[in-house]
């Protein structure tokens, strides 16, 4: 029994550790999806789980980010007429 409420204690707050830091870093535009896996991340690794996922979305913005400047950069196709 205590188990189960350590388990439940420590996905309340893995929740709310998640939502804190999306209300916090919203105005700049950086979220981090609550998800089942990120939930469970946080519950099992607490404040570096955090910090982990947050450096995965940066890096997953700046990969985004590098792939539409790319676009912009390069030349239209043309089209093959005879």
């Amino acid at each position: 029994m205590q188990f189960i409420v350590l388990v439940i204690k420590r996905l309340v707050m893995a929740l709310c550790m998640l939502y804190t830091v999306d209300l916090i870093t919203s105005s700049a535009g950086f979220i981090i999806p609550i998800n089942v896996v990120s939930v469970i991340f946080v519950s099992l690794l607490g404040i570096p789980a955090l910090f982990g996922l947050a450096f995965l979305k940066h890096l997953d913005l700046k990969r985004l980010e590098l792939h539409a400047k790319s676009d912009e950069e390069s030349p239209p196709l043309r089209s093959h007429q005879q």
